[in-house]
């Protein structure tokens, strides 16, 4: 009995400690938007300068990728490779995160639940986006623990996995082109948020 509540109190001291962490996160994130959404539309470097900041070392893109392409794949990069796509992808999420700021409606996100898997090192956070004159919406993002540091690398919106929507076309463009094409690729797609960045 004693051993199953330390067992417990592990757990739940262990919650308390990824909860906290995340919610200061994103208190950080809901007080930049309610003050600098407009500067931050207007002047994209000044929300890359907080992307950089803030969320990159929050939003791990060496795990998305992994996730992405499957262990297989991405063993077979070389170091520096691995490291060029991922910085790469770096500059994929903070268009992606551009893009998503010019459909901003004053949502303020708060973290409403969490679930951890028995080791501790992995889990679910439910996130909760609320809308003025709009229903809620739940988000749930995918965490992962790596040398004592909470990294986000996945979410899901009404069951929908963003790494399992995106899988397909990065293995195929893996597969089809290497490595070096997939980068070749992905900023071809970054294009146009480069030449906005580099206007500024």
């Amino acid at each position: 009995m004693a051993v199953i509540l330390l067992n417990w109190c592990t757990v739940a001291h262990a919650k308390s400690e990824v909860t906290s962490y995340f919610e200061e996160r994103l208190e950080v994130i809901n007080i930049f938007l309610e003050k600098n959404h407009k500067k931050a539309v207007n002047d994209p470097q000044y929300l890359v300068q907080f992307v950089d900041k803030e969320l990159l070392n929050v939003w791990s893109a060496k795990n998305t990728l992994r996730a992405m392409l499957g262990p297989k794949r991405w063993s077979s990069m070389k170091p520096k490779t691995q490291s060029k796509l991922v910085l790469t992808y770096q500059n994929t999420i903070r268009r992606y995160l551009y893009e998503t700021l010019n459909q901003f409606k004053g949502q303020e996100a708060t973290v409403v639940g969490l679930r951890l898997n028995p080791k501790g090192n992995k889990g679910w956070l439910s996130v909760s986006l609320e809308t003025p004159n709009l229903p809620d919406l739940t988000i749930d993002l995918k965490i992962y623990k790596s040398k004592n540091t909470w990294t986000v690398y996945d979410f899901s919106f009404q069951g929908i996995s963003f790494v399992k929507l995106k899988r397909v076309f990065f293995r195929q463009t893996f597969d089809q082109k290497g490595a070096e094409g997939l980068i070749k690729t992905l900023n071809h797609k970054n294009k146009k948020f480069n030449q906005i960045i580099a206007a500024e």
